[in-house]
């Protein structure tokens, strides 16, 4: 499977399970000079900036671990562009929170 592929399904499972918790996605793949972050999402007036990772296996360790300080960092600055947008429509979020979600998808042949 391709890795633009598996990456859709972690993003779209994210999606999922972020609505599941009582979420509303406001923004996928937001792009701009910066970077782009995955999923923005809403909760009781909190917004979340979510980064997905998604695995094949723990071979290389946990999902999460891919997210580096440099990634971090580009994160961190797309969020700022995405807040003085809304600034400048006259919203401010209340709060606001970094998250990531972690997806892996296991297919385990001849198991039993």
């Amino acid at each position: 499977m391709d890795n633009r592929l598996i990456g859709q399904i972690g993003e779209n499972a994210a999606a999922d399970i972020l609505m599941a918790k009582g979420y509303t996605i406001l923004k996928r793949n937001y792009r701009c000079k910066h970077g782009e972050i995955d999923i923005i999402a809403e909760k009781y007036g909190e917004m979340s900036f979510v980064e997905v990772k998604t695995r094949q296996s723990y071979q290389f360790g946990r999902p999460c671990e891919a997210v580096s300080e440099e990634k971090k960092r580009h994160i961190r600055k797309t969020a700022r562009c995405y807040l003085d947008e809304l600034r400048a429509k006259g919203y401010i979020p209340r709060r606001y929170d970094f998250q990531i979600v972690e997806v892996t998808i296991q297919h385990m042949e001849h198991v039993f």
